[in-house]
């Protein structure tokens, strides 16, 4: 199981900790826009995760699938909500002033390892406090 806890919502972007088991990443996403595509975020929920090829990302990128009205949601390298358009970026940090993740391309590096051998994985997206 995956989860995505958003805890840092600002105008222009959220940020969120992501957990698979023991590890944790970071994310950054746009902002919630009611659910536009390209402009927002995606609703909390519980979805599957499917490997997919991306024209942009090349094959085996992770695609969140059955999300609402929206299609083409991924995960790829994003430090910051302007290198995403609906999407979700991972980070092995966050930056201090929460404008962004850090270390992107090992934070999906690790992802994608951790996901090795799997191709349909369910995430759970929630907003809430850090504990």
């Amino acid at each position: 199981m995956i989860e995505i806890l958003r805890f840092g919502l600002f105008e222009d972007r959220t940020i969120g900790r992501l957990k698979i088991d023991d590890l944790e990443l970071w994310t950054i996403e746009r902002p919630w826009q009611n659910n536009v595509p390209f402009k927002s975020c995606i609703p909390d929920g519980e979805y599957k995760i499917k490997l997919t090829d991306s024209p942009r990302f090349g094959p085996g990128t992770w695609q969140v699938q059955d999300v609402p009205n929206r299609t083409h949601i991924l995960f790829h390298v994003a430090n910051t909500a302007a290198d995403v358009v609906g999407c979700i970026g991972c980070g092995l940090s966050v930056y201090p002033d929460l404008s962004g993740v850090g270390s992107s391309r090992k934070a999906m590096e690790k992802f994608e390892a951790h996901l090795e051998g799997s191709e349909v994985a369910t995430i759970t997206i929630k907003t809430g406090h850090l504990t």
